[in-house]
């Protein structure tokens, strides 16, 4: 595997491209969406690389190295020795709903020695939950899903994900199939979010739309909790968001607040809150956060042999850059300190994250977490 990188931090700087010397299978790009759809950088692209595959979207922040930029764009190129890679997209409005489309994009990959599957979708326009419940009911236990919910810094506006023709559009949904046996995955999801505070249950909700908390309307529990805060919802929301576990389950997601109705009181969130769920606020500790995201490092990195992880991809909730303000390229260290400096490290902080809670595990959507994909290849 022969990678290398570029950042681009503003619209003069597209020639920068031209630093990449590979002759790419695969360019992995993240950005801000005004300059990802500029012309000039798409010809630049397009001129450069005709045969590479691009598979990428809109973020609210970019991670390339140890670094994390705003406002940029940060392109991996990675050569593959031997591995096959397939990507297909699919408009999310060309379905009747989330399931059906992630129904629809799992169709289109031959399972033969399909090794692992990334995802990247709009972070706006999608239940994510829904989507992941349609690409599993296609894809085979034994292919784990990894990826992510497309950023727009904290505008909630817009969000785009590069489509299978490299052009960055809004409703869209990409997968990046991995086929053959010279290539080792690993993957790891942690957050580090501290529970606090009463428990209270989901008496009314429907899909990824909070109605009641123990029969009170659930904007009206949420912002006495926020207090002065309320104002600044749903960004502040960012901040609190809830750990919600289902059943007998000892595994605990965590949601965000991406949305809020006035007029009947609820909230929306990233993905599904299901009627019955136990759920409790959360709050950031910015030790426990740089912990949490350690541990998805270790967690990657203990599925592929020690000090052999090549590339990782980081997909970290923007929630947790509001948090950790300045002190955000800590996290991004210390996952570097247990990759190792012989991994070359790329990612962007999202609306959402995908992955399985563990190792062979079922995969969900998560908020507020570091996900991390590690690849390996012989």
């Amino acid at each position: 595997m022969e990678i290398q990188k570029v950042i681009i931090r503003s619209k003069g700087e597209f020639s920068k491209i031209n630093k990449i010397t590979l002759k790419p299978d695969l360019l992995f790009v993240f950005g801000e969406g005004e300059l990802l759809v500029e012309k000039e950088f798409n010809s630049v692209i397009k001129n450069s690389f005709p045969d590479s595959l691009v598979f990428g979207c809109s973020s609210s922040g970019e991670i390339s190295g140890l670094e994390v930029f705003e406002n940029s764009i940060s392109i991996t190129a990675i050569k593959f020795s031997s591995t096959k890679l397939k990507l297909e997209s699919v408009d999310l409005t060309k379905y009747k709903n989330s399931i059906e489309c992630g129904e629809g994009l799992c169709e289109k990959f031959p399972v033969k020695d399909l090794k692992h599957l990334m995802v990247l979708s709009d972070g706006i326009n999608i239940n994510g939950s829904h989507l992941i419940e349609g690409i599993q009911k296609i894809l085979p236990k034994e292919v784990a899903i990894t990826g992510g919910l497309a950023g727009d810094g904290v505008r909630f506006s817009k969000t785009l994900v590069f489509n299978k023709d490299g052009e960055a559009k809004s409703n869209c949904v990409c997968g990046l199939g991995f086929y053959g046996d010279s290539l080792t995955v690993g993957y790891g999801t942690n957050g580090g979010w501290e529970n606090f505070g009463i428990e209270r249950m989901v008496t009314k909700s429907k899909d990824n739309v909070l109605y009641e908390l123990d029969n009170q309307p659930a904007l009206i529990l949420y912002k006495q909790f926020l207090g002065e805060r309320a104002k600044d919802l749903p960004v502040s929301g960012m901040s609190f968001p809830l750990s919600c576990r289902v059943g007998d389950s000892q595994n605990a997601f965590v949601r965000t607040v991406h949305g809020i109705n006035e007029e009947d009181q609820s909230l929306l969130f990233g993905g599904n809150i299901p009627e019955g769920a136990i759920v409790k606020l959360m709050k950031a500790n910015v030790d426990r956060l740089i912990l949490g995201a350690q541990l998805s490092a270790k967690a990657s990195t203990d599925m592929i042999n020690k000090g052999e992880s090549e590339l990782a991809i980081l997909i970290s909730c923007v929630g947790r850059k509001l948090v950790l303000k300045q002190l955000v390229e800590e996290e991004i260290e210390a996952v570097g300190d247990i990759i190792g400096d012989q991994a070359s490290i790329t990612g962007f902080y999202s609306y959402g994250e995908i992955s399985p809670f563990e190792e062979d595990g079922a995969c969900f959507l998560h908020n507020q977490t570091m996900t991390i994909t590690t690849f390996s290849e012989k």
